[in-house]
């Protein structure tokens, strides 16, 4: 297998005029991109930046981003991909986790940074755009630096990368991803998905500071040899748009970006003709909705399951095969999927456990964090956290994230299953159910609510439906409507909602 640094220098070598990325309507070729990249390789190691150094990237989801983390590949350095979103708590913590050597900023994300900024006076601080300070200017180091460097020789147990977690229950973990992680989920998504080298047209609208953006998509296009339609933030139009106008063949997102898709989809001002395959992860995905986009477009979503832990989608619904509506699909390439019951024993098909998930793509642990990582990873894989089961012929289900279950009257309630019921209604442009507390059932369902657009739906109709269609344990308690989601990464932030609810602060969410 070829590492990073090694599939770059072969599409600069075999692909050299093709482009890479296109990003306002701008296009990068592999060769630009392979020079772009030993520039800033050789103002890193000027600034005494070397193999096995952490480099944060602090950056929007442009190709800076793209050109840092490729060029850590080429310096054997660790690239650790930041949210732009993060502010000075959070980026404190991921400096400090990290280790950080350096960071690489841009006139979006430097003034967050310089808020602690004295607090990390050893750290190298690059910063990109016009604004940035005479001393540590990105744009005229790299103008003045070369566009040679030999690649630092590695090896498929170095690390290639290392992501953070948000930190949402407690302090963020940074998973230690191997160049051998990366090359073998690279290889096997390419063979699932059935690409064509040289040929694809990636659309990617999911932010590079993840995972799913910058691995499964950003890396993957390059490991095909592809071009990537790179959008900085999600809009609707404008993704609907560039699919027909640089005739994207793959499209991969969240369920929450195919609902603005379907609700905004226009048959007469949008061509999706040339979509190939369409990905959607990141949580389980209401089947309504994959219905409802198939019949407007005629293009395919399929199913995937991963986790930066396991590099990428590990586990997809078949291209060409038998499709099994609501199933994650298959674990391909080497991935496979057990299931466990509490006591850490494996369970019969069809028996609901905890999702193990094991192979070459299970990443090296958690950083510098050996407690967390003998907690969640074993001989048999990493322990997800998520619910689910794998029926008789392999396919597996996510019933739902193992601490999100609403546990009424003794009665488990896996909110993605009354997601799927509510997406069935026409007057529900998008929904989420959470758990409330409960003096006699110690927890309730609770549904929020975003209406279609015609804006007529009741909380007695939404009742009646649900009524029809779930056991009455399972029907949301209480209803409530609002004009906008609280939406991060194109996720549903539900610790915001539960927030709200429990404030009684909803009303920030209606316009």
């Amino acid at each position: 297998m070829e590492y990073l640094s090694q599939m770059l220098a072969r599409n600069a070598r075999e692909l050299p005029d093709r482009a890479f990325i296109i990003h306002d309507g701008k296009p990068l070729t592999y060769a630009e991109f392979y020079k772009q990249t030993a520039r800033l390789v050789n103002v890193l190691s000027a600034r005494g930046i070397g193999k096995g150094d952490r480099v944060g990237l602090y950056l929007p989801s442009n190709p800076l981003m793209a050109i840092g983390f490729w060029a850590c590949q080429r310096l054997g350095a660790v690239p650790c991909p930041l949210s732009a979103m993060f502010r000075h708590n959070e980026l404190r913590k991921v400096i400090t986790g990290a280790d950080l050597s350096a960071i690489i900023t841009d006139g979006a994300t430097q003034p967050y940074f310089s808020q602690i900024a004295d607090e990390f006076t050893s750290l190298v601080c690059l910063v990109a755009g016009e604004s940035a300070p005479a001393g540590d200017a990105l744009d005229a180091m790299m103008t003045a630096a070369s566009d040679s460097f030999t690649d630092v020789p590695l090896t498929l147990a170095d690390t290639a990368s290392l992501f953070f977690t948000s930190g949402t229950t407690g302090a963020p973990k940074g998973i230690a991803q191997s160049q051998g992680n990366h090359a073998s989920s690279l290889r096997d998504m390419m063979v699932s998905h059935r690409s064509r080298y040289g040929e694809e047209i990636y659309l990617c609208a999911v932010p590079l500071f993840t995972n799913f953006g910058l691995t499964v998509t950003l890396n993957l296009c390059l490991y095909t040899g592809g071009t990537l339609v790179l959008h900085e933030r999600w809009d609707t139009e404008r993704v609907l748009t560039d699919i027909a106008r640089y005739k994207v063949s793959y499209f991969g997102g969240t369920p929450t970006m195919y609902v603005y898709m379907v609700n905004d989809y226009d048959a007469a001002r949008h061509d999706l003709s040339s979509l190939r395959l369409c990905t959607t992860g990141g949580s389980p995905v209401p089947q309504p909705m994959v219905q409802r986009f198939e019949a407007l477009t005629g293009a395919r979503i399929v199913q995937v399951y991963g986790s930066t832990e396991t590099m990428g989608q590990t586990v997809m619904e078949p291209v060409n095969g038998i499709r099994k509506p609501g199933s994650a699909g298959l674990p391909v390439g080497s991935s496979r999927i057990t299931i466990l019951d509490d006591a850490g024993n494996p369970v019969p098909s069809g028996t609901i456990g905890e999702v193990v998930i094991g192979g070459d793509c299970v990443s090296q642990g958690y950083f510098r964090d050996p407690e967390a990582t003998a907690a969640a990873f074993s001989a048999l894989g990493w322990a997800s956290g998520d619910l689910g089961y794998v029926d008789t012929d392999g396919y597996l289900y996510i019933v739902d994230r193992k601490k999100d279950v609403i546990i009424a009257g003794g009665h488990n309630i896996y909110p993605i299953e009354v997601e799927a019921v509510l997406y069935q209604h026409p007057g529900i442009a998008m929904c989420a159910v959470v758990g409330l507390p409960d003096e006699s059932k110690g927890e309730v369902p609770v549904a929020v609510i975003v209406r279609a657009a015609d804006g007529r739906l009741t909380a007695e109709e939404v009742d009646a439906h649900c009524r029809a269609n779930l056991s009455a344990y399972k029907v949301p308690r209480q209803v409530h409507f609002i004009d906008t989601m609280p939406i991060e990464a194109a996720k549903i932030r539900k610790r915001d909602l539960v927030a709200a609810l429990r404030e009684g602060a909803l009303d920030k969410y209606r316009a």
